[in-house]
């Protein structure tokens, strides 16, 4: 009886006079990618482009019995609708990688071996507890999106096992600390030999990002996918009407929130300088001219130009504190009125859930605690 076949997938050959490269095995064809084995991420993309143009995992799932579907099939049509779906080529390359890695790893295996030694052995070979844990819903939302079968007139749907996900991070920048990151990021420059002759600027643009990302709570796809006029596949913002559109017309809305909001006046007038000097031609985090899709390496610099830089998890400053430092200030009590924003209107400006505002920042919200606290007198009678 023939040996099922394991579906596309790499491997390294290894020949005698020659580098070890990676190949594409389908079947009993070997397909060769020319990447050598340091180029494991070129070789994905071959895999990728291969899947696109020769497999149709498709057919293998429609008239399927859900638990006897392949999950390297369910895989190959995630990376079909990834590769059309509008976001950033980054994101784009990051999915299809893990996507080609799940399908090398799993094989011939089908949903219905998925239980919960299967999952808990890959979390553990994966290394990283947080990375597995993002794998796994990755593939379980593959697995969901194309198993749509009745079975028992139940609507089918696959749980995966998680390993501990990662924990919220409640690191806040103080005002003096933002200003410290801005104003580092703004006068960083490449190192030289000559004192007399400073180096270019390194990180002025993510001066701009960090400014967005303080005023409007935005995700860091959101400010770096953000274009200056309508884009196919960006969101952008109408300096016109002031008004900052964070998801692309073209793009199905997710849980992950994007909506529409008007601009601070502030960082408004700052977009429309950004624009009038040139710096934003065409998205309003460019570096050189062009679209960042990115700030890593900069941002980097300017955590350690600040004096920010830690060794301590808990005490990290990420790129993703702006938007929790964004929510915590719009929810903190103003010192001289008093005042918070409302709940709701955070809610719906920054994109995120009334339940996670109450879950992660309930800690700066006034009020919370008036009744119990009015009530603590009773306590000891």
């Amino acid at each position: 009886m023939p040996r099922p076949s394991k579906g596309p997938r790499l491997r390294l050959q290894r020949a005698k006079d020659r580098k070890p490269t990676w190949i594409i095995r389908d079947g009993q064809r070997t397909i060769g990618t020319g990447c050598d084995e340091r180029d494991r991420d070129g070789a994905a993309r071959k895999l990728a482009e291969y899947i696109l143009k020769q497999y149709d995992p498709k057919k293998a799932i429609s008239k399927s019995d859900p638990n006897s579907v392949k999950i390297a099939d369910a895989l190959s049509v995630e990376i079909v609708r990834i590769n059309v779906t509008a976001m950033p080529p980054v994101r784009k390359r990051e999915l299809i990688k893990v996507c080609v890695n799940m399908g090398n790893w799993f094989g011939d295996r089908v949903v219905g071996d998925l239980d919960g030694d299967l999952q808990e052995q890959y979390a553990l070979e994966r290394g990283f507890q947080i990375a597995a844990y993002r794998d796994l819903k990755i593939l379980a939302a593959a697995i969901n999106r194309h198993i749509k079968n009745k079975v028992g007139g139940v609507q089918a749907k696959f749980r995966p096992v998680l390993p501990p996900g990662s924990q919220p991070r409640e690191r806040v920048l103080t005002r003096d600390e933002a200003a410290k990151l801005i104003r580092a990021a703004w006068r960083a420059r490449q190192p030289t030999s000559n004192p007399d002759k400073p180096g270019q600027y390194l990180a002025r643009h993510t001066a701009r990002y960090i400014l967005v990302g303080l005023y409007t709570g935005s995700r860091n796809g959101d400010i770096c996918n953000a274009a200056v006029m309508p884009t196919i596949g960006r969101g952008y913002v109408d300096l016109d009407a002031g008004i900052f559109k964070r998801k692309p017309d073209n793009k199905v809305a997710t849980s992950k929130r994007q909506p529409t909001v008007p601009l601070p006046p502030r960082l408004l007038a700052h977009m429309r300088r950004w624009k009038r000097l040139g710096i934003s031609n065409h998205s309003v985090i460019e570096w050189q001219g062009k679209p960042v899709s990115s700030v890593k390496e900069s941002w980097i610099t300017a955590v350690k130009g600040a004096g920010l830089e830690t060794e301590v998890k808990a005490e990290k400053v990420l790129r993703h504190t702006l938007r929790h430092t964004a929510i915590t200030w719009y929810l903190t009590p103003d010192r001289r009125t008093g005042k918070a924003v409302d709940i709701e209107i955070v809610s719906q400006y920054c994109g995120v859930s009334v339940a996670t505002i109450r879950k992660t920042y309930r800690h700066v919200m006034p009020g919370t605690f008036d009744i119990l606290l009015g009530a603590a007198h009773n306590i000891g009678r």
